[in-house]
């Protein structure tokens, strides 16, 4: 049975390759398995001339539905297997990042119960998610395949999960980071948001993307006062289409590396 992840990845696959691309690979992995079954049947059937023309036939049948279901088993997992290829590197840029209180990480399974206590209506409302997505979401970190490019914030004292982080590829810009994050009711106003922005984005040009993205509602203050803190200068206002269907008048940050000395006089002639 394909994993769910694999069934998503293949559907995705499907909606933006070239159909040319799809039929043509589909076909070729077809033929693979079909060269073998058929010589097969001919065998069986050379073999079987005595039986009755209505089970040759109900065996052939069998033969090529079967041909059809291995092939494209086949195909799909070797296409969901170099779509998470391409998705890891585009999404899972960071590893395990650590601060004074907190250890900022990828999700186990084991997580899930936690980060689900995470997510409150103001969560949902702050950041514009659907109750069906911040559940998809916790489900996929319970299958042990999260979301791409999720973290969790485990707290260093007692092993909560004390929030979240999303850092996603920018639409607009390759050499950029989108960071996103969340704090759950139970341990925001701890300065635990800002404490953890500073290092993922700190990780995130470590990682060698010169600029992170941090996008926001104007009514959002915390958000702005953490931008601020961090040395995100703001870059543009815009209408904002979020994932719930609702659009809000935004404010888009960007935090750029810092060129040091050394690269300084690498770059000058």
């Amino acid at each position: 049975m394909f994993p769910t992840w694999r069934i998503a990845y293949v559907a995705a696959a499907i909606q933006q390759a070239p159909r040319g691309a799809v039929a043509r690979g589909l076909a070729s992995w077809i033929v693979t398995v079909g060269a073998p079954a058929v010589f097969l049947g001919i065998v069986v059937t050379v073999e079987s001339r005595s039986a009755a023309g209505g089970l040759i036939i109900a065996f052939w049948v069998a033969l090529m539905v079967g041909v059809l279901l291995v092939a494209g088993g086949l195909w799909a997992w070797r296409v969901s297997g170099i779509v998470d290829k391409e998705t890891s590197a585009l999404y899972n840029v960071l590893g395990v990042v650590e601060t004074a209180r907190l250890v900022l990480r990828p999700p186990v399974p084991q997580d899930a119960v936690a980060l689900a206590a995470t997510i409150d209506p103001q969560m949902l409302t702050g950041n514009g998610w659907t109750e069906r997505e911040a559940r998809a979401m916790v489900k996929s970190v319970r299958s042990g395949y999260p979301t791409p490019g999720l973290l969790a914030f485990q707290a260093c004292s007692d092993g909560a999960l004390v929030g979240g982080a999303t850092v996603h590829p920018s639409e607009s810009d390759p050499s950029a980071r989108t960071l996103g994050w969340w704090i759950g009711p139970r341990h925001r106003r701890a300065g635990y948001a800002t404490e953890a922005v500073a290092a993922l984005v700190e990780a995130i040009h470590d990682a060698g993307f010169a600029t992170v993205e941090i996008g926001t509602t104007e009514s959002n203050l915390a958000v702005q006062r953490i931008c601020d803190k961090i040395g995100a200068i703001e870059k543009d206002r815009r209408a904002q289409p979020l994932p719930n269907g609702s659009v809000v008048p935004s404010i888009w940050y960007a935090h750029r590396q810092a060129l040091t000395t050394t690269s300084v006089e690498e770059v000058l002639p």
